[in-house]
Formats: structure tokens, sequence, C-alpha cells
């Protein structure tokens, strides 16, 4: 079993903020508990969690909302007012969604060291995103699904389908 620390907490922390505004009746601290977790824990953006702990941590959150595409949720999410606050609309005002896209593998790098991200523009109005996962990591299919709503995000951030 892999104990190598490679999701940032800041993950669990768009999945929380999502249940709060979406899923209130989830009590968020028995929802830690059951995965494992402390709210110490995610609230410190320094932490980094293993592959074990974010899918038990999937696990229980799909359990108590019912939701089965919870990831691909928390992904679009991701990009809300509710998560990113009033930093969103400056740094929103200051990119273009092409720029948004070349800046996604830095950022990427705040979130999870289980992969690496490279984008290109494809035509005028089309980006290819390639995530290739490095060497020892096997991720769920529900971390594609969340990646897949965070790119719907940055999209949909800029007014555009």
């Amino acid at each position: 079993m892999n104990k190598t620390r490679i999701y940032n907490s800041r993950v669990m922390d768009f999945y929380l903020k999502l249940i709060k505004a979406k899923y209130p009746h989830v009590n968020i601290n028995d929802l830690l508990k059951s995965a494992g977790m402390e709210p110490y824990e995610v609230a410190d953006q320094g932490l980094w969690f293993t592959q074990q702990q974010v899918n038990q941590f999937y696990a229980v959150v799909v359990q108590l909302t019912g939701n089965e595409n919870i990831a691909r949720e928390a992904g679009r999410y991701a990009a809300s007012p509710d998560t990113l606050g009033t930093v969103r609309k400056y740094v929103l005002s200051a990119l273009s969604p092409e720029k948004a896209f070349d800046l996604l593998g830095k950022f990427s790098q705040t979130l999870t060291k289980s992969a690496v991200y490279s984008t290109r523009m494809i035509g005028r109005n089309a980006v290819e995103v390639t995530v290739r996962l490095r060497e020892g990591i096997k991720e769920e299919p529900y971390q594609c699904q969340n990646r897949i709503g965070c790119f719907e995000a940055i999209v949909s951030s800029f007014n555009y389908k």
C-alpha cells in the first residue's frame, strides 16, 4: 500500500465547502472523523494526504451525500466565488481562458503530486489538456471526474460553454 502523501488538503477543502453549501445535512466533523481526518489537517494547506486517505474521504462523502457524481461537482465548485472568494474576480479579469489553461500545470502542483499537466492550444477556442500520472501512481475514476469538473469550471468562469 502506497503511503506517499500526494494530495494537498485543499482538495478536501473544496469538497467541504461544496458540502456546506449544498448538503447542509452532512455533519462535517462526523464526515472527517469517519474518513480518519481531523479538521486542523484539512485547514492546514501545507498538509498532504495519501491515496488511501483520499479514497476513504471520498467514499464517506458519497455515502453521506448520496451523490455518486460529487467528484465532478466538487471540481466545478472549485472555481466558485464561495471557494476562491473575491480574489476570483481580480484574477479572472487579468486572465484569458488560454492563459488560465496555460497556468493549469503550475497551479495543479499546489493540489497534487500525482500527475503532470500539460496544455496546448489546438484551435482558436480549443485547448488540449494532458494529465500524465507519475510513475507508481494509480488513481481512481472519481479523481478523473474531479479534474474534468475543474476544467469545466475554468471555462465557465469566463462565461463560456
